[in-house]
Order: structure tokens, then C-alpha cells, then sequence
């Protein structure tokens, strides 16, 4: 799912889509339905004014997360759980403010500055910035950095699309405190790419200089030709770096945020220690003095655990939670907050796989979904139906493009002009595909969660009054992961967190991101799109990019890939012993590291 004063984590700063593992459940339909006028009546959280005055170091966070992370090294992970975790321990050249969405410069002393052809970007840094070990963070790391992102043999490809443009990276006059980015071609978004990156450690990662050797000719050549024969040592090194232990070990993650990794119990929790000597304390607060992430799959053991004063935040993944079994939160010394992100759910339909190459057959599928109904009776109505994959209050959304209404009659219709007939008399769709029978038989792959297992059992069953037929498969999130990036599943329910600054849907929708670990796991291919995602990437002009989004927004609706469901407000309950506990209008809301604790009400001593 992709949790900045503070700095937006790379992957949200970039407007890089982290898959999401959240979820939850329903209770019975008769409570539900009268708890739905009721939950109409909710308001989003408002922003709270700073609270700080007198504020104290001390005392632990334990949020509660529904997946163990998979790689805490923020070049290598796409996964939500892991950045939700990272942005504490890595940071940015520049962020965005989560409350103007204006530039703040970090690491940086102040926005780069561009040329006029958008070719060059210099940024100057601070020079009191310090890795947690002490060390300095100049522009030697700036630049090893963005060559791991290069490298094409590093898992960095969903990251690495937003760097195919970047020709090179340099010291200016050999200062290490002053870097210049030269790019191939102008990218609109360089400026929130290259400086939302969360930057690593060279003396860390790098002790033998390998990187030094690995010119920018070499890697701009090796990501063409994608040859590891022709270039051993970048395969080398990306073998190391694609490694569990770089991505889990301590000694390795190393950063300049304001908490270290303290330890990772695999399945269990990820705990991060306050950094003591934290160089820009004065501008971003690190009060608590640990932030657990304890993973507890079951969100019935979560909400238990929360009331039971076991878990101090955490983000309640189901609505009958919210509504019912925490209607009274006081009671339990708890606090709910209802908060804005841009995020959307979907149905993926491998495009791979000859049931849902046609695009005529995923328009019936689209019509035998009822959304409504389903955010009625299982989310409390706290929900909006959405029709493409721009986040639905940007600007950039098509409000133009019709509802993809509830009709089975309509759905039986245009799968029966497609050729899927019942043939046999055994209930289920068949048709002859490449010389031979195939029923219309498949498989929704699940993470484990309640909540989407409960969504596609519904859809299974609406599926069913047209005579396909479709069975659920649980998997933990791990190996949920792995078979979406190998494209070994039919179906499965996701959802997409996306970032605050100008849309580029090209992480997720260019087809040559349909391969290796590319986030185009539908495997969605249309030269059309291609080109007009490759246009919008070098149109400056924001009244010509939601005119060109808009044109392609269309293509995708016609072409229907996935089945676009809904978005929803986050729900968030937390400990009432907290002060300047605020929530953004952001994605992963709350910022732990603000919040602080009276020394009386401290329930955690260092």
C-alpha cells in the first residue's frame, strides 16, 4: 500500500505506485445495513494544529501492520509494508509538505536549479548531514545511489522507469556537496524522481568502490542490452544488493533518518531505535523512542490486541471494526481518525491468460460486478466507485468517462457474442481457444487478507449467474508477491497507492514494464497507451498533461484491463495518551515520529 515537516518516502515523492496488501471484513448483512445510514453520517478527520509545547522524548509506538515487510532497502522494494517502515531510516534530496504539497528541501539546501531545456538539474546539499553511524552524506552517495537504481540487473525496475532518462550524474568542479543531473531527454517529473530518492549508503554498501567502476556509457548500454555475460561486475554487485541480507540486516541499512534499525524478528516485528544523534532534530522531530511494526495478520487478534492496549496505532482494515466493535473507543482509552488517500482498488485480470485476452469478455466481467452493492454491505457505504487509475479527486481524473454499470443481462449478452456458449450443459461457459474446449473456469489468487477473500467470494458468486466459474486461492503476502511479478495467478483483487505530485502512470501501464519486476503484472500492452504515456512524460505543460491523461485514461476504459472498483477513506484508531497525533490529507497518513508522550502517561520505558 504507497504512511512528510517531515519527508515523503521516495516511492510517494516520485509518484511511484506501491502495491498494497490491505484489507477487511463484513459482519452479518442485517446489522451492516442499518449501520450504513449511520456510517453515511461520518466525517473525515480534520488536520489538528501542532502540539508541542513542552513536548518529551520517551516511550514506544507499536503499530500494528497486516504483512511482514519484504526488503527495507528503498531501492530494491516496491512493497508498502516496507516503505511504511524505511521512511524513517532513509531520506530525500527534497520532499513535498503534506500540508501546502510545496517542494521542502531536505538533504538539499533548496530546490535544484534547472536549465532551460529542462536538461540539467544542480542541486546544491547541506553539508551537516550525517549518516546514523556519523559518517558524512555527500554527493558521492547521491551518486552511487541513483547507479544502483541504473544498474538493470538490480531489483530496482519499478523505480528504475522514472531513471531510463537520466544520462548521467556528476560532481560540479568536484565539489561533493554540489551534484549536477544530466538527462537524455527532458521528464516532467525529474525534479520529484531524482529528488524523492531516498538516498543510501556508498561507505556502507559499497566498501570496495565496485560502483566507480560501472561508467554511465556502460550503464545506459547494459539496460539495453540487458546481457549479464556482457557485464559481469554489474551482475555481479547487483547480486549482493538484491540480496535478503543488505535488505534485512542492520549493518547494512544504513541511513539519515532519524530512527535506526534496531532489530527484525521475520514474521513477527520490525523495530526501530530512536538516532540519538540525528542531525536536523530541530526541524524534524524523532520524540518516540522506539516505533514497532508488529504484524498480526488477523484483524479480529489486531483489534483485540489494540483494546487490550497491546498495539498503540494501527489502520483498521474493516468497517464492521470501525463502525461496531470499536464504536465506543474511549472505553478502551482508544481514538479513531477517518482520513483521505489516494489510493484505488481493482480486479486484475491477467492478460496472459486467453480467458481475459479479449477485451469484450472483461467488459462482461465489468458488468457482472456489482460495486455498489459491495461498498454498501460490506464497507458501511464509506466508499466512491471509480472508472480509471487516477486517484479521483486529482485533477487529472477523467470525470468524463461513464460508469461501468451493474447489468448481468447485458454481461451474458456480449459474452455470448464473444463465442462463450454452454455447449455441453453443465452449467459453465465454454468455447474452443486455440483448437481446443476451454471452460470458463479460473482462479482468484488472495494474500491472505479477510476482507478481499470476502469481496471476491461475492464476485464469485455474481459470476457464477453467468456461468463462469471461479474458485479462491489463500497465499501469504510473500508469495502472493511473487506470483503477480511472475504472472502465475488468473485473477486477484489489488489495490494501488499513489503518490501526491503530477500523475505518470507509466510504472504501472507502459508495457515494457510488463516484464521482470515491473509493476505491469496484468501484463497491459496497447502501442497506443505506450505513446501517450512516453508524450506526457516529456509535456511540460500541466493544462496539455490532464488533456493527454484524459485521452489516455479513455483508452484504458475502453480497453478495461482491470475492473476499476472503488476508493476509500483510511480508517485509523490509536492510543488517546498520545499528543500531536495529526492526519494528513497524504498517503500513510500519520507521521510517528511527531507524535509524543506526557512523562506521567508514558507506558513504555526506554
Amino acid at each position: 500500500m504507497k504512511r512528510k515537516i517531515f519527508y515523503a518516502f521516495a516511492f510517494l515523492l516520485t509518484g511511484m505506485m506501491l502495491f498494497s496488501s490491505c484489507g477487511r471484513q463484513k459482519e452479518d448483512t442485517n446489522a451492516k445495513k442499518e449501520a450504513t445510514k449511520d456510517a453515511s453520517n461520518f466525517e473525515l478527520t480534520e488536520l489538528a494544529p501542532p502540539d508541542v509545547e513542552g513536548a518529551v522524548v520517551g516511550d514506544w509506538i507499536i503499530r500494528q501492520e497486516m504483512s511482514d515487510a519484504q526488503k527495507l532497502n528503498p531501492t530494491v522494494t516496491n512493497d508498502a509494508a516496507a516503505s511504511g517502515i524505511y521512511i524513517y531510516i532513509f531520506e530525500p534530496l527534497i520532499d513535498i509538505d503534506r500540508i501546502t504539497y510545496e517542494i521542502k528541501p531536505i538533504i538539499a539546501k533548496a530546490p535544484p536549479t534547472l536549465s532551460e531545456d529542462h536538461m540539467t538539474y544542480t542541486f546544491d546539499l547541506k553539508e551537516n548531514v550525517t549518516f546514523s553511524d556519523g559518517k558524512p552524506l555527500t554527493g558521492e552517495d547521491v551518486i552511487f545511489t541513483i547507479k544502483t537504481i541504473k544498474n538493470p540487473f538490480t531489483d530496482a525496475q519499478a523505480l528504475r522507469n522514472y531513471f531510463n532518462d537520466v544520462k548521467s550524474v556528476e560532481l560540479v568542479d568536484g565539489n561533493k556537496y554540489k551534484i549536477r543531473i544530466n538527462m537524455s531527454k527532458p521528464y516532467f517529473k525529474a525534479i520529484y524522481t531524482i529528488g524523492g530518492t531516498a538516498i543510501t549508503a556508498k561507505h556502507i554498501l559499497d566498501k570496495d568502490n565496485m560502483n566507480d567502476s560501472f561508467t554511465w556509457e556502460d550503464l545506459n548500454a547494459a539496460a539495453l542490452s540487458m546481457d549479464p555475460k556482457k557485464y559481469p561486475k554489474m551482475q555481479e554487485y547487483a547480486e549482493f544488493l538484491n540480496s535478503q541480507k543488505v535488505s534485512r540486516e542492520p549493518e547494512y541499512l544504513v541511513g539519515s533518518g532519524p530512527y535506526i534499525l534496531d532489530k527484525w524478528i521475520t514474521g513477527q516485528s520490525v523495530t526501530l531505535s530512536r538516532n540519538d544523534n540525528y542531525w536536523n532534530k530541530k526541524e524534524i522531530p524523532n520524540f518516540p523512542a522506539k516505533l514497532i511494526f508488529k504484524t498480526i495478520q488477523d484483524q479480529n487478534a489486531a483489534v483485540v490486541a489494540a483494546k487490550n492496549k497491546e498495539v498503540d496505532e494501527m489502520y483498521v482494515i474493516q468497517p464492521i471494526d470501525f463502525v461496531e466493535n470499536l464504536k465506543d473507543p474511549e472505553q478502551f482509552g482508544l481514538k479513531k481518525a477517518l482520513v483521505t488517500e489516494p489510493t484505488y482498488s481493482y480486479i486484475a485480470w491477467n492478460n496472459l491468460n486467453p480467458l481475459f485476452a479479449d477485451k469484450n469478455v472483461r467488459w462482461a466481467l465489468g458488468h457482472a460486478i456489482d460495486r455498489q452493492s459491495i461498498i454498501d454491505n460490506i464497507s458501511y457505504g464509506m466508499g466512491t466507485m471509480v472508472n480509471s487509475p487516477v486517484f479521483i479527486k486529482s485533477k487529472y481524473y477523467n470525470t468524463d468517462l461513464p460508469e461501468v454499470k451493474y447489468d448481468p443481462e447485458l454481461a451474458k449478452k456480449i459474452l455470448a457474442e464473444a463465442g462463450w456458449k454452454d455447449t455441453d450443459g453443465d452449467g459453465v461457459l465454454d468455447k474452443v481457444i486455440n483448437g481446443k474446449k476451454t471452460d470458463f473456469k479460473f482462479t482468484f489468487t488472495n494474500n491472505n487478507n479477510p476482507t478481499r477473500k470476502k469481496v471476491m467470494l461475492i464476485i464469485i458468486e455474481q459470476l457464477k449467474q453467468l456461468g463462469i466459474q471461479a474458485d479462491l486461492q489463500d497465499y501469504e503476502w510473500s508469495v502472493f508477491l511473487e506470483k503477480t511479478k511472475k504472472h502465475e495467478y488468473d485473477a486477484c483483487y489489488g489495490a494501488w497507492q499513489l503518490g501526491v505530485t503530477p500523475e505518470d502512470p507509466y510504472q504501472i501501464w507502459h508495457s515494457s514494464q510488463s516484464t521482470g519486476e515491473g509493476s505491469n503484472f496484468i501484463s497491459y500492452k496497447n502501442p497506443e497507451s505506450d505513446k501517450l504515456l512516453e508524450q506526457n512524460r516529456v509535456t511540460f505543460d500541466e493544462n496539455e498533461r490532464v488533456e493527454l491523461l484524459n485521452r489516455w485514461q479513455k483508452i484504458i476504459y475502453d480497453d478495461q484491463p482491470t475492473t476499476f472498483l472503488w476508493t476509500t477513506p483510511s480508517r485509523y484508531v490509536y492510543s488517546d495518551r498520545f499528543r500531536n497525533a495529526r492526519w494528513y490529507a497524504y498517503p500513510d497518513s500519520p507521521l510517528l515520529n511527531e507524535w509524543w508522550t506526557p512523562t506521567a502517561n508514558q507506558r513504555y520505558r526506554n
